[in-house]
């Protein structure tokens, strides 16, 4: 491929590994299925939820548009109790036919013998997927909290370092790092977030 005249020449690009190749080629019914539904099964591996601060839908379009800042959610790696994996959580699932279970559950229409294809084809090449598997596998066992309780300082330590809150605010100090601007999400113990922004006083 070329263009500018043949200034810029691009590399070819390289076939998509299996099962994909297949998957893309449309001339199976399995490879037809596939593209017809090819946006679920993009969504059923996603890993964070979009959002933006202003969206205008107009009229019955199944499109919109964006004004201002668009951006991407990740929340925690875990779910709460008694909630569902979703996004990024699904990939902390520790049992594998648990995740496409998961997967298929919040696209309607997908199949499990391709979603459990796609996930073995991420599993073994995707970056991000092996990095977040060495993860899962250094995480903690036990649950930790932090208990600030002033009757019961270290020996030695001063005596207002562990003493509780007074005020109900917070103060947070970032560090070598220069931003323009802060994004700022509170995650509730509920599970809601609440954004606020970074001129709050």
């Amino acid at each position: 491929m070329c263009c500018a005249s043949g200034k810029v020449k691009l590399p070819e690009l390289h076939s998509p590994a299996e099962p994909l190749s297949t998957f893309l080629s449309g001339v199976t019914r399995v490879s037809k299925h596939f593209l017809e539904n090819i946006r679920k099964y993009n969504s059923c591996f996603q890993m964070t939820s979009f959002g933006a601060t202003n969206i205008v839908r107009e009229n019955y379009m199944p499109t919109f548009r964006v004004h201002g800042k668009i951006y991407h959610h990740a929340g925690s790696l875990l779910p709460l109790a008694d909630a569902d994996h979703k996004f990024l959580q699904i990939y902390f699932m520790a049992n594998r036919d648990e995740q496409i279970e998961q997967r298929c559950h919040y696209n309607a229409g997908t199949r499990r013998e391709i979603v459990g294809a796609l996930q073995g084809l991420f599993d073994q090449l995707n970056e991000l997927v092996r990095l977040f598997k060495t993860v899962i596998q250094r995480m903690p066992a036990d649950d930790f909290a932090v208990v600030i309780r002033a009757d019961k300082r270290p020996v030695g330590q001063h005596e207002r370092q562990f003493n509780a809150p007074t005020i109900d605010e917070v103060a947070i100090v970032i560090v070598g790092e220069e931003f323009e601007s802060r994004d700022i999400i509170l995650h509730r113990r509920s599970g809601d977030i609440q954004r606020v922004s970074e001129t709050h006083r």
